[in-house]
């Protein structure tokens, strides 16, 4: 399935009645698909995009994402955090330094993480919600 298509997929997911369970339905079909990595990068920019819909707690989109951890989720994700901070991104970010070990990578997602709190595009929640991390 090309990003166009995972997009236009996600995009009728903004206005669904039942958000959540027209997620879990959404990813329960593309899991049974296959579909694979090439869904972070869609799923991603449309939370830039909707950064305040209710994703859940994390919620089906980023369960399935997640799923794709050490297979290049991290990357991805750490570019959404620098193109467009939001309230999910950055707490999905917190979830992934939370798991990695000090090293290189882990030193980097915490640089992506300052620099988020610097960037013009996150709003102020975001931004607290940043500080809340890398000072806790």
């Amino acid at each position: 399935m090309t990003s166009k298509e995972l997009s236009k997929q996600l995009e009728r997911l903004a206005s669904a009645e039942d958000f959540s369970g027209s997620a879990a339905e959404l990813t329960d079909a593309w899991s049974a698909a296959g579909v694979g990595v090439e869904s972070v990068q869609p799923i991603l920019r449309f939370m830039e995009e909707y950064p305040t819909l209710d994703y859940g707690m994390p919620g089906p989109l980023v369960h399935f994402i997640e799923e794709f951890y050490l297979k290049g989720y991290e990357e991805e994700l750490t570019e959404s955090v620098d193109r467009k901070p939001t309230m999910m991104t950055v707490w999905m970010l917190n979830r992934v330094l939370n798991g990695t070990e000090e090293t290189e990578k882990r030193q980097a997602q915490i640089r992506a993480m300052r620099q988020a709190a610097k960037n013009p595009k996150a709003d102020q929640a975001t931004i607290e919600r940043i500080q809340g991390f890398l000072n806790g």
